[in-house]
C-alpha cells in the first residue's frame, strides 16, 4: 500500500511547484553553436534521470536564493528538530486538543520520567503546572499563567507553554502554517525558527501518525535546538520577548 505521507509530500511538492518565481531561462544559442563546432570529446555517459534531477535541485536553489516569495514556502517541505512544518491548512481544530496519555506530575517527577533534561526558563520561575505525554514521557510541557512578565492568556488560564521533547526521535508535532512562513532566528548561536502567527498543530504518534483528536490552534511559537533537547515556546508575545526567555532556560 502507499504511504499517505508520500502522497502528502508528492501534494506539497505540486503545490510548491506552482508557486516557484522561476526567472526566465539565459540564451544560451552562442554557447550551444560554440560547442556543436568545437572538436567533440569523449564524456562518461550520465543517466539522463541523473541529469533532470540535478538541474532542478540547482533551479530550486536558486529561486529559492533569489526570490523573496519562494523563500516564504520553504516551510512546504521544512523538517526541524523533530517538527514539520507544512504550508498547507491543517485539520479542523477540535478544542484544547490534549496529547495522548497527557497527565499532570511534579516537576521532579516529569524530570524521573524522562530520558532527556528538562529546562526551566529562568525568566518565567517555577511552572505552574507541568505535564508529561507518553509512558515513558515522550513530551514534557510546562505551562504557565498570566503574570508579571508573561503574556496575557488568549484563551483559558494558560499564557505561556513550553513543550520539550527529544528532537532525534522522529517527528512530533506538525504545524500547520497556510500560506505564512517561518522566520529563521537565533538562540544561543544555534539556528532556530520563529513562527509569527497562530496556526494547526497536532501530534504525532511514535507511529509516524497524525493525532487529529490533539488538533489545537497554537499562538506565536519559537522552535529551537540544545544538545537532542528540542524546545517549542507557544504564548503571544513578541519574538524580541520569546528570545529573551528562551535564553534563560537551562
Amino acid at each position: 500500500m502507499t504511504d499517505p505521507r508520500d502522497a502528502r509530500l508528492a501534494a506539497a511538492l505540486r503545490a510548491l511547484g506552482d508557486r516557484l518565481d522561476v526567472p526566465p531561462a539565459p540564451e544560451v544559442r552562442a554557447a550551444v553553436l560554440a560547442r556543436v563546432t568545437a572538436r567533440p570529446r569523449r564524456r562518461p555517459v550520465v543517466p539522463r534521470w541523473a541529469t533532470v534531477a540535478a538541474a532542478l535541485v540547482l533551479a530550486f536553489a536558486a529561486a529559492v536564493t533569489q526570490s523573496p516569495a519562494v523563500r516564504a514556502t520553504v516551510t512546504d517541505l521544512l523538517r526541524f528538530a523533530g517538527i514539520e512544518l507544512r504550508g498547507e491548512p491543517g485539520p479542523t481544530v477540535r478544542g484544547q486538543g490534549l496529547l495522548p496519555g497527557e497527565r499532570s506530575v511534579e516537576l521532579a517527577e516529569a524530570r524521573r520520567l524522562t530520558a532527556f533534561p528538562i529546562g526551566v526558563p529562568a525568566a518565567l520561575g517555577r511552572p505552574d503546572d507541568v505535564r508529561v505525554t507518553g509512558d515513558p514521557a515522550r513530551v514534557v510541557s510546562l505551562l504557565y499563567q498570566a503574570g508579571p512578565g508573561r503574556p496575557a492568556a488568549a484563551a483559558g488560564p494558560v499564557a505561556v507553554r513550553l513543550d520539550e521533547f527529544d528532537g532525534q526521535l522522529g517527528p512530533v508535532f506538525e504545524k500547520f502554517l497556510g500560506m505564512s512562513g517561518g522566520r529563521q532566528v537565533s538562540v544561543g548561536g544555534g539556528p532556530a525558527i520563529w513562527i509569527d502567527r497562530p496556526h494547526g498543530l497536532m501530534y504525532v504518534d511514535r507511529a509516524g501518525e497524525w493525532r487529529t483528536e490533539t488538533a489545537r490552534l497554537a499562538a506565536q511559537s519559537l522552535i529551537w535546538q540544545r544538545d537532542a533537547v528540542t524546545y517549542r515556546l507557544e504564548g503571544a508575545f513578541t519574538v524580541e520577548d520569546a528570545l529573551k526567555i528562551a535564553a534563560t532556560v537551562s
